[in-house]
C-alpha cells in the first residue's frame, strides 16, 4: 500500500472487521501504524483478525458486537476508550442483505432485518462514534455503501434502499460535523471477491455468474484490499478536505455500457 500519511498513535475502529473487506481494512490501518479495534458479531473472526493485526506489529483489540444493537456499540466504544483513550478513524463495514426476490415478495421480516443492520446499524454507530471522535480531537468516518445504493438493484430493493440511506445519512452527518473536526464519507464498491460474494455467486447458474463479472467494465471483482485502500485514504491526512463524498470503487460498473461490449 502507498503511504497514506502518518497514522502512528491514532486509533482506528472497524465495525464488521471479522472477515472480508472489514478484515482487509483492519490490516490496512495496522500497516499504516494505527492501533486497531475490531468489532464483529462473529467473535472468533474478530480474534483471528486481531492476530493478523498483531503479526504486523500493531496494537489491537477484538470485541464482539452486533451492529443492530445500540448497547453493543456503546459497549464497544467503552472498551476502545478504556484501552486506547481515544478514537480517530472508523470504518462501518457490517451489512446484512436480503434474499434475491422481487420487491413484492420480500417479507416484512426480511426487509426489517436488512434495514436494522445495514441502515439503522450505521446510524447507531455514528450516533455513538461521533462524540468520541470529536472529543479525541477529530478524525474521519467511512461508511461502506454500494453502487446498489446509487442506482438501485433489481431483486435487491431492500438492500439498495438501505445502502442509499447510508449514502444520504453520511452526507447529513458530514454537514453536521464539518466544523467540528469529523469528516464523513462513503465508499461505494461493486462486487467484491469475498466470502459473502462467493456465497451469492455459488447459488447462481454459471451464465449468471459470468454476467455478474461482466457487469464490471474491468471484467473482475474487487479484491478486499482494494476497497480497504480507499477507506484508509479517506481517513488519511491526504483526504483532509474531503467530506460528504461517495467514492465509487466499482471496476467500472456504473460506466459500463449494456450495449457496446469492449
Amino acid at each position: 500500500m502507498a503511504d497514506m500519511g502518518d497514522m502512528r498513535g491514532r486509533v482506528a475502529l472497524v465495525m464488521g472487521g471479522g472477515a472480508g473487506t472489514g478484515r482487509a481494512t483492519a490490516l490496512a490501518f495496522a500497516r499504516e501504524g494505527a492501533r486497531v479495534a475490531i468489532a464483529d458479531i462473529n467473535e472468533e473472526g474478530a480474534r483471528e483478525t486481531l492476530s493478523l493485526v498483531e503479526e504486523l506489529g500493531a496494537e489491537g483489540l477484538a470485541v464482539r458486537a452486533d451492529m443492530a444493537s445500540g448497547a453493543d456499540i456503546q459497549a464497544t466504544l467503552a472498551r476502545v476508550r478504556e484501552r486506547f483513550g481515544s478514537l480517530h478513524m472508523v470504518s462501518n463495514n457490517a451489512a446484512l442483505g436480503a434474499p434475491n426476490k422481487p420487491l413484492t415478495e420480500i417479507t416484512e421480516q426480511e426487509y426489517d432485518r436488512c434495514m436494522g443492520v445495514t441502515l439503522r446499524g450505521v446510524w447507531l454507530c455514528m450516533k455513538y462514534q461521533l462524540p468520541l471522535i470529536e472529543a479525541s480531537g477529530g478524525g474521519a468516518i467511512v461508511n461502506i455503501a454500494s453502487v446498489s445504493g446509487l442506482r438501485g438493484e433489481a431483486l435487491q430493493s431492500a438492500y439498495a434502499a438501505a445502502k442509499g440511506g447510508v449514502i444520504t445519512l453520511s452526507k447529513a452527518a458530514a454537514v453536521e460535523y464539518a466544523k467540528r473536526g469529523v469528516r464523513v464519507n462513503t465508499v461505494c464498491p461493486g462486487g467484491i471477491n469475498s466470502g459473502g460474494m462467493a456465497f451469492y455467486l455459488d447459488k447462481m447458474p454459471a451464465e449468471l455468474r459470468q454476467k455478474t463479472l461482466d457487469a464490471h467494465a474491468m471484467g473482475r471483482l474487487a479484491e478486499p484490499g482494494e476497497i480497504a485502500d480507499a477507506v484508509v485514504y479517506l481517513c488519511s491526512a491526504r483526504a483532509s478536505f474531503i467530506t460528504g463524498h461517495d467514492l465509487v470503487v466499482d471496476g467500472g460498473v456504473l460506466v459500463r455500457s449494456n450495449v457496446i461490449d469492449l
